[in-house]
């Protein structure tokens, strides 16, 4: 519980003064002056910045602003909204992407932050993106996106003193700017010292840049002893005077500060050499929602994108169910996997109602709700309940309340999730697939089964990175253009943009980066044939409406849900049979499915009526011990097997693959999880700071379950 209680965040507290500006009761100290507000952000951070200047001249992709405190917003605003104005009138920079990363302990409401910004016009677009978008009251990384994705907010809630240490940095810094910005250094010490000031070093790139509204003597004098050179500038209106400071050329590499006495254009040099070859041509194996979702994350950054389906159209497997419930996993610690399930539900919400506005498909997001059907299930909810989580997240609800929302008589108390509901798997797909043929980048091949893929090791000695996909030869082929051919009846998609290879008759396909996303039968790969993953097999009723069925409204959990109406059929599953991978259907599994609605709401004519007929879909979820996906570089297994078995001990770091990464072990949550994970995975591989703290990446690592038989001096598999 204590856990839990450390976890939790809290609303700011404001009063409004009769200026109608954002009053903390806290700090003592207004977030801004409606007069002067704006123009004081445009002239103490983007100018004390000199961001005009540097955008023009930027020669990378992306630009990495980091701030210190988010407060109303208002410098996320005015500078994505510059940076709008910039890319306007520069289409040929190479700069194209904003990424704003900002941390905040204690987060205005959105109503809130409606009324602080409403006065602004100039901003009333991303204003509305971000309050359409601003995430519920939890710990951690919220990543939202802005002007079709060209700016990335992440927006870390929590003390930045500990959450500055979750930023991931394995790429020679993240930041190119710092807002030092937050309330008055005398009421708010917390955020103006100098172990911040280190570890903002530490994550900066060579000559990051800073601005900050205060000119402070003790700030001043500790951020030149963290390594920045500061200067005094004229301060705004009536402020006498402000901080700018910048970087040494090389103060830091790879995020770790250089001693002034080495000879610094030396380390420049050699640590460009170490930088990584920029990755363009991405092979990924999946045709679920998984591998699309990932597909999507990674065209948007540019890269040249490459889906390979075993099945003759895409989603055949987990991902073709009819319905789907989606819900976040929580605890009542909310520990790291509550933590990585409940923002990437809110990733997930953000996600698909983006999605449904370009290519819209089934859903209903109007609530689910999960049952306290028996002493055991209620034992566990309530645990839930007491955490603290917010109530537009999770809530406890009387049997009353469960019979009004649901619609139908059921007489158990329950948990209730306002926001979440159901939504179509099968119809996703499509909409992925609609979203993923507007891209010139991304080429899906459906009815191409690899069965063997290794990595060009001459190609490699030549300094080119190499994969090599062996597919199993139909006798006939089914790739058409996806901008002439999307039949939704089959929910099919077979997309070929480009020109086919030579090796196209052959079955041979060359990558240079390799993405495995195909849920259990990764393990097919020789190279994933050790990860500890298991089969679940399910089996989903489909069941024809009645007048009764009709009047439910929300979707039901308990031992496993059943769901409004789609087209007078309703879903109602699912069994969970582990180690079973056969998906032919089971006339005893239709009976089970029924016998757990009827065993967790019980004497109910609408339940005993329900009629069951042989309309089901069979699919395998891949599930894992920990229930931590496995997500990221793919362990060199076969190095790190030979080395335990050779000294009794690893090397470090842990050798991967090169330019290989997995994504799998999505278990029964995989609506929930997928989005977040595929936007995880397309941040390593285009070297980005992560949507998610260090702490709950290490869990989610793919040699995690292999340390752990190491330390318990355990085999590993053969």
């Amino acid at each position: 519980m204590s856990q839990a209680k450390n976890n939790i965040i809290k609303h700011a507290q404001l009063n409004w003064s009769d200026q109608s500006e954002p009053y903390s009761t806290m700090f003592d100290d207004i977030y801004f002056n409606n007069n002067q507000g704006h123009c004081e952000s445009q002239y103490v951070f983007f100018e004390g910045n000199d961001l005009a200047q540097r955008w023009g001249n930027f020669k990378q992709k992306q630009f990495c602003i980091v701030e210190t405190g988010f407060g109303s917003g208002l410098n996320f605003v005015n500078s994505a909204q510059q940076f709008i104005n910039f890319r306007k009138n520069n289409i040929d920079k190479p700069l194209q992407r904003l990424h704003f990363i900002s941390f905040e302990k204690y987060p205005l409401t959105s109503n809130d932050i409606q009324l602080s910004l409403q006065k602004l016009p100039q901003f009333s677009e991303l204003l509305d993106s971000l309050v359409v978008q601003y995430p519920m009251p939890l710990l951690g990384c919220h990543r939202l996106f802005f002007d079709g994705g060209n700016i990335i907010l992440d927006l870390w809630f929590g003390d930045i003193n500990k959450q500055i240490d979750n930023l991931s940095n394995e790429h020679n810094g993240i930041a190119d700017a710092w807002y030092l910005d937050g309330f008055n250094p005398n009421t708010n010490p917390d955020m103006w010292h100098l172990i911040l000031f280190k570890k903002m070093v530490a994550l900066s790139k060579p000559q990051a840049t800073l601005a900050t509204f205060t000119a402070a003597g003790f700030v001043r004098r500790a951020l030149n002893e963290a390594g920045f050179t500061m200067l005094k500038r004229k301060g705004y209106g009536k402020k006498r005077e402000m901080l700018v400071g910048q970087l040494p050329e090389s103060t830091s590499i790879d995020g770790h500060a250089i001693n002034p006495i080495d000879d610094r254009r030396t380390i420049i040099k050699e640590a460009i050499k170490t930088v990584p070859n920029v990755v363009n041509d991405i092979a990924i194996i999946g045709g679920g929602i998984a591998g699309l979702c990932t597909a999507l994350a990674l065209a948007k950054r540019d890269h040249k994108v490459t889906v390979y389906c075993s099945d003759k159209t895409l989603g055949s497997g987990a991902s073709g169910n009819l319905q789907g419930a989606l819900y976040p996993l929580l605890n009542e610690r909310h520990d790291a996997l509550g933590q990585l399930f409940s923002n990437a539900y809110q990733f997930a919400l953000n996600f698909y109602q983006d999605i449904n506005q370009r290519h819209p498909f089934a859903h209903q997001f109007n609530g689910l709700i999960q049952l306290a059907y028996d002493s055991s299930s209620t034992k566990k909810l309530q645990k839930i309940k007491t955490a603290g989580l917010p109530e537009q997240l999770v809530h406890w609800i009387d049997a009353n309340s469960t019979n009004q929302l649901a619609g139908v008589e059921i007489d158990h108390p329950a948990l209730y999730y306002p926001r979440a509901g159901w939504l179509s798997p099968r119809q996703l797909i499509i909409s992925l697939a609609h979203l993923l043929a507007e891209y010139d980048n991304v080429t899906i091949h459906c009815d191409h089964h690899i069965e063997q893929i290794y990595y060009d090791q001459d190609a490699k000695n030549k300094n080119n990175d190499q994969w090599i996909l062996k597919r199993k030869l139909p006798s006939t082929s089914t790739n058409t253009s996806a901008k002439d051919m999307i039949d939704l009846s089959i929910h099919a998609m077979a997309h070929q943009n480009q020109t086919e290879s030579a090796t196209e008759n052959t079955g041979i396909f060359k990558h240079q980066t390799l993405v495995i996303a195909a849920g259990f039968d990764s393990l097919n790969f020789q190279q994933c044939r050790a990860v500890p993953l298991s089969a679940a097999r399910g089996q989903v009723s489909h069941i024809e409406s009645t007048p009764e069925l009709t009047a439910l409204k929300r979707t039901l959990c308990h031992e496993g849900y059943l769901t409004p109406a789609i087209a007078v059929q309703h879903c109602m599953g699912a069994t969970f049979k582990r180690h079973d991978s056969d998906t032919a259907y089971r006339e005893t599994e239709q009976n089970d499915n029924h016998q757990k609605l009827k065993k967790c709401i019980s004497d109910k004519t609408w339940v005993d009526n329900i009629v069951l007929n042989d309309q089901a879909h069979t699919a395998i979820r891949c599930t894992t011990r920990d229930h931590f996906p496995y997500v990221g570089e793919l362990t060199d297994y076969d190095s790190l097997k030979k080395s335990y078995e050779m000294n009794g001990s690893i090397n470090y770091p842990i050798a991967s693959l090169p330019n290989a990464y997995l994504l799998t072990g999505l278990g029964s949550r995989g609506l929930c999880s997928a989005p977040l994970l595929a936007e995880i995975l397309a941040s390593k591989i285009n070297k980005e700071s992560l949507p998610v703290a260090k702490y709950i990446d290490e869990k989610m690592k793919i040699p995690r379950q292999w340390l752990s038989y190491i330390n318990k001096n355990k085999p590993l598999k053969s």
